[in-house]
């Protein structure tokens, strides 16, 4: 049921944030191989990045740490209010607009808003398909400059919650989180058709990979050496 009180849903929002934030609290975060170094909220001088994650994983990264330096893109449709109030909630601060709708306008406001700030996106929304990369997030790029660092993340033990099109899934307490974060992939400006379908091909497989070393991570060392960036065949 869908609440329509905007103070009820805000005490509900504060409640949920509340209960998650104690849940990652003992929780112990695990940042594979250089990760760290790259992520939403570490120190990356003055270079601000598009963060793709998927949306049944946004869990992790919103509650990973204190000190984000970072805000999300979200949908302009009216059921993204409830994600807009837990974000806020959480202390994240939330944009709502469109990677692909507004053309070059559009993309000058939205970055005005982000201004020293990373952007986390969902690729996959805002209704899917699940985990099919979407070309928004690579028309923003070329559009802005800023590299896209794919993500993936997992848990040792975890809660998944089944929706219309996707999951969420919520770490169990005293779980232990990892945290994949790929290189950044620069996208080149004026992008012709093609190379906007080629880009968005390639984070897609750089997301894939990541998910496929995340499952790994369990019963091996995965190194994220060998995430190099094929370079794109010239014209």
């Amino acid at each position: 049921m869908k609440i329509q009180s905007p103070a009820l849903l805000s005490l509900v929002n504060k409640l949920i944030v509340f209960i998650l934030r104690m849940i990652t609290k003992t929780t112990r975060f695990e940042f594979v191989d250089d990760s760290l170094v790259r992520c939403p909220f570490a120190e990356t001088g003055s270079e601000r990045f598009l963060y793709s994650v998927w949306h049944d994983s946004v869990v992790a990264p919103i509650f990973g740490a204190s000190g984000h330096q970072t805000v999300a893109l979200i949908s302009q449709h009216r059921d993204a209010d409830t994600i807009e109030e837990m974000l806020k909630a959480a202390g994240l601060g939330a944009i709502r607009g469109s990677t692909s709708r507004g053309g070059a306008s559009a993309v000058k406001k939205l970055l005005k808003q982000a201004e020293g700030k990373h952007v986390v996106i969902t690729p996959d929304g805002p209704r899917g398909p699940h985990h099919k990369m979407k070309p928004g997030i690579i028309f923003l790029a070329s559009h802005s400059g800023r590299s896209v660092v794919p993500t993936a993340f997992t848990a040792t033990r975890y809660w998944e919650f089944k929706g219309s099109w996707t999951s969420i899934w919520i770490p169990k307490p005293f779980s232990k989180i990892y945290f994949l974060v790929g290189h950044p992939i620069h996208v080149p400006e004026d992008l012709s058709r093609e190379e906007l379908k080629y880009y968005t091909e390639l984070v897609q497989e750089k997301m894939e990979e990541l998910e496929r070393k995340a499952k790994l991570v369990f019963t091996e060392k995965v190194s994220l050496a060998d995430d190099s960036i094929p370079l794109k065949n010239a014209a």
